[in-house]
């Protein structure tokens, strides 16, 4: 089992390669953008969970078009990382940033809405 430090380090590791592959390799239609928002790898370093965000397009549409290409980034990700096992890597939305952009609008239409007032 790894240690916290090193499941640390691993998912900072894999969120850098996977943002890289991302901009480098993906094409995504024009006016979106992909985010890897955080990763958490298991205690035995064997998978990681990769979080993202999408805006210019949903969620659902963003982890189709992940999904379809995992198996070239899940390659390049084995190749890059100097590590033995790299973890298997899942994607899902994060659920947590779309949590907080919805909390924002509505902090910041209630401050519109305040301002409106005085």
């Amino acid at each position: 089992m790894a240690t916290l430090r090193r499941i640390e380090r691993i998912n900072q590791l894999v969120r850098e390669e996977v943002t890289k592959i991302i901009d480098r390799e993906l094409e995504f239609p024009d006016g979106t953008l992909v985010t890897i928002t955080r990763v958490a790898a298991s205690l035995d370093a064997l998978h990681a969970n990769v979080y993202f965000s999408a805006l210019g397009m949903t969620a659902e549409d963003a982890l189709a078009e992940l999904e379809k290409n995992i198996y070239h980034i899940q390659q390049m990700v084995n190749r890059r990382l100097r590590m033995r096992p790299v973890p298997k890597i899942r994607f899902a939305p994060d659920v947590e940033e779309e949590n907080r952009e919805r909390v924002e609008r509505s902090l910041a239409a209630a401050k519109r809405e305040d301002e409106g007032k005085l």
